[in-house]
């Protein structure tokens, strides 16, 4: 373990994440005159929270219409389906020996498909977006092992969920299964990154999006401008198979 206290990066950009670092959470970044043998403080903030069983836990609230991550995201794979079933399609063509002018006649067809899917994807994501009062709001659950994406259900406001997580936030880890139950409830669909999985990282800062891929599985984890540099840099920490 290295003992060189850390440096002083200021309130707004914690340093790389270490394990058995002191933070203060007082003045919002690593203590500098701290060393590393200090008793560990995990990280805290006004929206992310470190719970009883281990794991910290946020609510971040997403204007659909404003921030293009989830749209574009939707788009990437619409479009990577699109180039498999092209890529198959050939491939037995070619295979069977089909001549290249039936070849372009198949290709053609794929792209008038893409033509007329962009535009109805596009419309589905704004009636979506209308029937959530453009907020897509996620609950995140992250600790050393991964990150679990968790939407929540469209009748739960994100002042709420904030209300409910910092209640929960208190609760001893012998009982935080059974107290959390009601707000899993209130969640939707998920998605979970194991870090021994993760073959990449890649922070788009403008939109707050940290997107975290696997060799299948594509997710996109949202934090605040002020713990960003904490999510990413404890997400990077983590994944140790990250390709160059």
């Amino acid at each position: 373990m290295n003992n060189q206290p850390y440096p002083n990066y200021g309130p707004q950009v914690p340093p790389p994440y270490q394990p058995g670092g002191a933070y203060n959470p007082q003045g919002g970044a690593y203590n500098p005159q701290v060393g590393a043998n200090a008793a560990y403080q995990p990280y805290q903030s006004q929206n992310i929270h470190y719970c009883g069983d281990g794991k910290y836990r946020w609510v971040y609230e997403m204007d659909m219409m404003k921030t293009p991550a989830l749209l574009i995201t939707i788009f990437k794979v619409l479009g990577l389906s699109f180039f498999i079933a092209w890529g198959i399609i050939i491939l037995i063509a070619a295979i069977g020996g089909t001549d290249w002018e039936t070849i372009w006649g198949i290709t053609k067809v794929i792209l008038i498909l893409c033509a007329i899917f962009i535009p109805i994807t596009f419309l589905a994501y704004l009636i979506v977006s209308a029937q959530n009062g453009r907020k897509y709001v996620v609950l995140f659950e992250m600790d050393e092992q991964g990150v679990l994406h968790r939407q929540l259900r469209k009748n739960v406001k994100r002042d709420k969920a904030i209300a409910w997580l910092t209640v929960l936030a208190g609760v001893a880890a012998g009982n935080w299964g059974a107290a959390s139950a009601g707000f899993v409830s209130a969640t939707h669909d998920s998605l979970y990154s194991e870090f021994s999985k993760v073959r990449s990282v890649k922070p788009k800062r403008k939109w707050n999006t940290i997107k975290v891929n696997e060799l299948l599985t594509k997710n996109q984890v949202y934090a605040e401008k002020q713990d960003f540099d904490f999510v990413y840099q404890y997400i990077l920490a983590h994944c140790t198979r990250l390709q160059s």
